[in-house]
């Protein structure tokens, strides 16, 4: 995590572990890395309230390769009294590898 103004940015360093039998970064990791910032963005925006994911959409426009650092941009386009909406791009250096978008349930709400 790094901050950035107002924001924080996360990212990882894709390694080995990260890859599919093809060679680069599994689309079920950057779509865990999606929902795990969006997640943490989202709770920022409410307060720290519990929530869930209850819908997360992810395109993939680019392949990651092992020793790419992967950051997550995250937006928060509505909140509401029970619903939190959210959008993110997924970067490896200047390449938009991934866009993902969700929304959020406030657990109590």
């Amino acid at each position: 995590m790094k901050r950035e103004g107002e924001d924080r940015l996360y990212g990882f360093l894709a390694e080995a572990r990260h890859l599919n039998r093809g060679g680069v970064v599994h689309g079920g990791m950057l779509m865990a890395f999606a929902d795990q910032t969006l997640g943490m963005a989202a709770s920022r925006a409410n307060g720290g309230r519990r929530q869930v994911t209850v819908q997360l959409d992810t395109h993939f426009l680019a392949t990651v390769r092992q020793g790419e650092f992967v950051v997550s941009h995250c937006t928060v386009e509505r909140l509401t009294r029970s619903l939190v909406f959210m959008r993110c791009e997924l970067k490896a250096g200047a390449r938009t590898v991934a866009t993902a978008s969700g929304i959020w349930k406030l657990l109590g709400a």
